[in-house]
């Protein structure tokens, strides 16, 4: 019973239940990372009313315990968000020792749930498309264009620590909703809390549009694919010199996005795929990537696998098609040992099929030599992203020496 109250007053605080949140008036959050009470305050647009969507909103995360890397104050971020027509709900940490990776983790996850919830009735309502968790001393930026095709434009939302007190690097992923890049449904059923984590430990984070437009039917056309997340990383490359970034990149990739951020490795020095999309010329490498769960060949799937009839549908059979069904394949790009390491993580509960291509990819790394970090989650949460602590530090730990960073 306890836990269930606890639940109920966690959304009766985060669902705006009560009217004087929208004044800006100070109420306390339970946060799961830190078990404290915390300070939080709601503040509403100071801009014109939103369309019927609601209004898009930043959950500001004021306190933490890491080093703050973006320099510009609070108040002016703060002030921008909300004349930008922005919802802002700003969590103080006030310096718990907790208000870090991985730890940050859970609370994101439980930020996310509670938007979810249904009974959320803040005064102004709010996009469930356009949820943002950014850390302090970190801006935002909407719909950043990296490929037009036809009437369809892809784009990218990228959080940034404003005038870094350093260069630091980027993280790009792809979504795993292919209409609504921050879908909060989708990041909550993936529980997906990756890049809001490591922005808090001061990087460039970026969601970008999945290559394949909605409705999602498990075929991610190569070499298609492939050049539009090039795309993405030189846009986000070459806006690296603006937002203080070094340039480096390391892209993560989840289940649909999972294929996209192993491509970005395999395919690198092939000039063929990098002749589309914005600012062509700049650089499409990357110097890492975190591959979970997802599908990187086609030419060794399980005799039962359920997609195998779709696929055959769309490239006709293995057996007469042999080629097609290589260029689909992520991992069929690789003929070396990749030039940069790769960090790899999967649940144990995963699906069969699931289990077997990353069994393959490791194979596969494996015997080219290549430098790689494997975690397997031992928790049984199916196809989830992770939400294991020493997980999480080992994929803080990567990015740190990828970006050649203290963590």
């Amino acid at each position: 019973m306890r836990k269930v109250l606890r639940a109920f007053r966690i959304i009766v605080i985060l669902c705006g239940l009560a009217d004087p949140w929208a004044n800006g008036a100070e109420v306390a959050w339970r946060s799961e990372a830190t078990e404290a009470s915390l300070p939080m305050t709601v503040l509403s647009p100071t801009s014109a009313a939103p369309d019927s969507a609601g209004a898009p909103c930043v959950v500001y995360l004021e306190g933490l315990a890491v080093p703050r890397v973006g320099t510009e104050g609070d108040e002016t971020i703060i002030a921008d968000f909300r004349r930008e027509g922005l919802v802002v709900v700003v969590i103080d940490y006030q310096g718990h020792a907790r208000a870090k990776p991985p730890f940050i983790h859970l609370d994101i996850a439980a930020l996310r749930t509670a938007f979810a919830c249904d009974t959320l009735r803040l005064e102004q309502k709010v996009d469930a498309s356009q949820i943002y968790i950014v850390p302090s001393g970190h801006r935002l930026r909407r719909g950043l264009t990296y490929y037009q095709e036809g009437g369809r434009m892809l784009r990218m939302d990228v959080v940034y620590p404003s005038r870094p007190n350093q260069p630091v690097g980027s993280v790009l992923e792809f979504s795993c909703d292919n209409k609504d890049r921050m879908g909060n449904a989708s990041l909550v059923a993936c529980s997906d809390t990756l890049l809001e984590g490591f922005a808090t430990a001061g990087y460039v984070v970026a969601m970008a549009d999945h290559p394949v437009a909605a409705p999602y039917k498990g075929l991610d056309p190569m070499p298609d694919s492939a050049l539009k997340i090039k795309a993405a990383v030189r846009t986000l490359r070459a806006m690296a010199p603006e937002i203080g970034a070094t340039g480096e990149i390391v892209p993560v990739g989840f289940s649909r996005g999972s294929g996209m951020a192993l491509m970005l490795v395999t395919t690198a020095g092939r000039p063929e795929l990098d002749g589309a999309g914005e600012h062509v010329g700049v650089s499409s490498d990357v110097q890492g990537a975190i591959v979970m769960s997802g599908r990187f060949t086609y030419l060794d799937l399980l005799p039962g696998d359920r997609m195998i009839p779709r696929y055959e549908q769309a490239w006709g059979t293995k057996d007469a098609a042999l080629e097609r069904w290589r260029q689909q394949g992520p991992l069929d790009y690789l003929q070396a040992a990749p030039r940069v390491p790769v960090f790899l993580t999967i649940n144990v509960t995963e699906g069969a099929e699931a289990l077997h291509q990353m069994q393959v990819l490791r194979h596969r790394l494996g015997e080219l030599g290549a430098e790689t970090t494997y975690r397997l989650d031992r928790n049984p949460r199916g196809h989830k992203v992770t939400l294991d602590l020493d997980i999480l530090t080992a994929m803080h730990a990567y990015l740190a020496e990828r970006f050649h960073q203290n963590p």
